[in-house]
């Protein structure tokens, strides 16, 4: 297993210790980090399809170019 060290910004520590006190199945902070960290990778993301067409539809909210619902 490969070894990382990690800083983090002020309070942050404090912040894992409460919840590590919380959520007692994480033994340490470094099962929490991994675990942390798994779910990030193993999530699935937005495909740049769907990241896309969710900046176009805001800029169209933002442009005003919307229909009402009932109006379709």
């Amino acid at each position: 297993m490969s070894t990382l060290n990690v800083k983090v910004p002020d309070g942050m520590d404090e912040d894992l210790e409460e919840f590590l006190k919380d959520h007692p199945h994480y033994l340490n902070k470094s099962e929490l980090v991994r675990d942390a960290v798994r779910h990030m990778i193993e999530t699935p993301r937005l495909s740049n399809r769907t990241l896309k067409d969710d900046r176009v539809s805001r800029e169209q909210i933002e442009d005003g170019d919307v229909v009402a619902l009932d109006d379709v």
